[in-house]
């Protein structure tokens, strides 16, 4: 019976202190004020966006978007076995103006068990105009590039002039890069008229 009265007056002080106690919410302190200087942003140079985005004149592409009927050329890539085995870039270059198409062969297999090749391109090409055709790799440009003469067999190729050809717009073309040991603009030449050696030729579509 004591022990029975012993817990009922200790949950009676329990809850007494629970009804006695402040329920009031604690309050936050309020923030002080920063001064509208502090938030301004940092000023800018008014050249610096002049001077940051200005671009030196090799690093420059031309556009691949142009006006009128283009021509189609389609371009085969032979590297020495049949076909190209790497990844290259192949270019068109306007012996006149030196405007210069670009596009981008992958490596791959294609109707070769064997041997890894790459399919032949369309590449769309501003015309009336003359043109150079020629091709680097992509992994190694200054080592292994290819240009489009009268030699087809690349071992039996010795670096005669590049095939200037003319197009015409709307007309379809069909050409094989394989000379090895052709000489091609340089890579700062591009965007620039045609001073390597190269032969006009009229070819029929």
């Amino acid at each position: 019976m004591k022990k029975a009265t012993l817990i009922f007056f200790v949950l009676g002080f329990f809850l007494f202190s629970a009804c006695v106690a402040d329920t009031q919410p604690q309050t936050l302190p309020i923030p002080t004020p920063i001064s509208v200087e502090l938030t301004k942003p940092p000023a800018v140079d008014p050249n610096y966006f002049l001077t940051a985005t200005i671009v030196p004149f090799y690093t420059q592409v031309p556009s691949p978007t142009f006006e009128g009927i283009p021509a189609i050329v389609n371009i085969a890539l032979n590297m020495g076995a049949g076909g190209a085995g790497f990844s290259a870039n192949l270019y068109a270059q306007e012996v006149y103006t030196g405007r210069t198409i670009t596009i981008f062969m992958s490596a791959g297999m294609h109707t070769a068990p064997l041997l890894p090749t790459s399919p032949p391109l369309d590449m769309t090409i501003p015309a009336p105009g003359t043109y150079v055709f020629y091709a680097r790799l992509s992994n190694a440009p200054t080592e292994y590039h290819y240009g489009y003469t009268e030699c087809f067999i690349p071992t039996d190729c010795v670096g005669s002039p590049l095939i200037a050809l003319n197009v015409k717009p709307g007309e379809r073309y069909t050409i094989l890069i394989a000379d090895r040991k052709a000489i091609l603009p340089d890579n700062d030449k591009r965007g620039l008229p045609v001073t390597v050696p190269y032969v006009l030729v009229e070819s029929s579509p």
